[in-house]
């Protein structure tokens, strides 16, 4: 589904397209998934977690909760360049954008959960102060960085440039933490 996204668009794959690009029939898909906005959910999910194991790797490489989430914007911000949908086809693909933003909720609620450990460990170092609730400040974080993903160009740092958005994180992110 994935690569029909990637050359055709949201807005313009029809289930016919991704059992052809599978080489089975359209049935089969419905055997797993019921529609078509499931089949949709479920790439954006699959996608995801791909997300999260490149900026897990990213992230192992620091040591300071700064250093760890600028490393996860600066993937991220990879990502994002590099990722063709969005790059191609996001700007008149209508439906893409819908789904980004029904996702965002899941987004955030993930990246949350995905950033706690981080958090928790930081605040044994003393990064994050006593008192901040770990989940909170995960999901602070994890908002700064969804921002990434409607917002191309800042003032003060270039989406193109990913160490730009790197630096910005590590400088800003955790101060709301202290």
């Amino acid at each position: 589904a994935n690569e029909c996204f990637t050359q055709l668009g949201i807005q313009r794959t029809s289930v016919q397209d991704v059992a052809r690009k599978a080489s089975v029939s359209r049935g089969t898909i419905y055997r797993y998934f019921v529609d078509r906005d499931v089949l949709i959910e479920a790439a954006i999910e699959h996608g995801a977690q791909g997300f999260y194991r490149e900026v897990a790797a990213a992230m192992a490489k620091k040591s300071t909760l700064a250093e760890q989430l600028g490393a996860m914007a600066e993937t991220h911000a990879k990502i994002l360049l590099d990722h063709r949908t969005r790059n191609r086809l996001m700007a008149d693909d209508a439906e893409l954008m819908r789904h980004m933003v029904a996702d965002g909720d899941a987004a955030v609620r993930r990246t949350t959960k995905f950033l706690e450990p981080y958090v928790r460990d930081a605040q044994k170092r003393g990064e994050v102060g006593a008192g901040v609730d770990v989940t909170a400040g995960s999901e602070w974080l994890a908002r700064i960085i969804y921002s990434f993903s409607t917002v191309n160009q800042g003032l003060t740092f270039d989406m193109t440039k990913p160490a730009t958005v790197r630096r910005y994180v590590e400088k800003f992110a955790i101060n709301g933490l202290r």
